[in-house]
């Protein structure tokens, strides 16, 4: 594989408010009404909501045509499904009494987020059921992608959950059976890592022989490896490390720029904290915008991409499976994404003062970062 993949398409771009998740959606199920052997699935959170439910009917009537589904559902994932939102998993699977009472002491920690709806779990216990369906529980996994016929695969950011109608993700659709093939390999760990190539997959799993985590060495070295320009737009930070590779990126005369939420769904203490000490350590360029944030995006020198499922959070650097693509040199996707960029830019104010940033509680933003350490799930 020594070029771009014949399709690579960044969804959503084409939006008025460059929203990724309608495009998404639309391929998404334009594509399991379509598929004709297989539709392999794997979801961090999957609610019971509107388009929750739209995408497992149209699973379901692909499971009905005789296309074998494999669903692979992350169960840590449903402390959010639980906690936000109309508080529905698709896949409504009983919780232990322990869980129960956790889940209890967290959620007023998170920001009030209820929505009254109708929608039951009906559809999930059909996928369960149904004889072309296969589901696997995972845990302690943030991957999120679609793949249709060995052929297209979708990933990104984006949950199956309404909200997302209403954040900045990105996602892009890589329509080549030589990419998927090299994915494969890439998840069976039966080959590296190879910067070499135009694209290629990074990946934290953990498998019998041992747990490998691609995605944070891979970071520092991008971030130490940057001549010009850093951009970073991403939903949840918090790790050290990366923290002070950004801090020395910019002392050393690194143009980093972050878009960054004025208000996160979860983690917001700790996020604030991040980027405050970030902004008060070296001159960086800070942007807050009204919109959540829940990309995860850095641009490098704007010819290096690396975007997926990876926050710069402790969990997602340290614990939890994730999928993330690097894409190198591809002038039409680094166009694409820059016309993004400036426009979600354009449409939220930088920070001018650091006292901006300083509104966060100390304790709290403690408190989230050793969640993620001792019990992310």
């Amino acid at each position: 594989m020594s070029e771009h993949p014949t399709s690579l398409t960044l969804l959503g771009s084409e939006h008025p408010q460059t929203i990724a998740a309608p495009a998404t959606f639309d391929l998404i199920l334009r594509e399991i009404a379509v598929a004709k052997e297989s539709i392999e699935i794997f979801m961090y959170v999957w609610r019971s909501d509107k388009i929750g439910n739209e995408v497992a009917t149209a699973v379901l009537a692909a499971a009905d045509r005789g296309v074998k589904i494999r669903i692979i559902k992350d169960i840590g994932a449903f402390l959010f499904e639980r906690i936000e939102m109309n508080r529905k998993s698709l896949f409504n699977r009983p919780l232990p009494t322990l869980k129960r009472i956790v889940y209890k002491l967290i959620t007023p920690t998170f920001p009030k987020t209820y929505v009254k709806d109708d929608h039951t779990d009906e559809l999930g216990h059909k996928l369960i059921a149904h004889p072309n369906v296969t589901v696997d529980w995972v845990n302690e996994t943030h991957t999120k992608y679609y793949l249709f016929d060995d052929r297209l695969l979708i990933t990104g950011s984006i949950n199956i959950e309404d909200r997302h109608f209403g954040y900045y993700d990105y996602m892009l659709a890589l329509d080549d059976p030589a990419i998927v093939s090299r994915f494969r390999q890439r998840a069976r760990g039966e080959v590296p890592h190879d910067p070499s190539l135009p694209v290629d997959f990074l990946s934290n799993s953990h498998r019998p022989d041992g747990s490998v985590f691609e995605i944070k060495p891979e970071t520092l070295r991008l971030i130490e490896c940057a001549e010009q320009s850093i951009y970073v737009e991403m939903a949840y930070l918090g790790d050290e490390e990366v923290t002070a590779a950004f801090i020395a990126a910019a002392k050393r005369g690194v143009k980093v720029t972050f878009l960054f939420s004025k208000e996160a769904n979860i983690g917001n203490d700790l996020n604030y904290r991040t980027i405050q000490e970030i902004h008060t350590a070296a001159d960086v360029s800070v942007h807050l915008t009204e919109t959540m944030i829940h990309s995860k995006l850095m641009m490098i020198d704007d010819h290096t991409i690396l975007t997926g499922s990876a926050n710069l959070s402790v969990f997602s650097m340290q614990k939890s499976e994730e999928l993330d693509i690097i894409i190198h040199d591809h002038p039409a996707l680094i166009t694409a994404l820059q016309d993004v960029i400036t426009k979600r830019l354009a449409a939220s104010p930088p920070v001018t003062s650091p006292d901006q940033l300083s509104h966060f509680r100390p304790l709290l933003a403690a408190l989230q970062q050793w969640h993620q350490k001792k019990n992310p799930n």
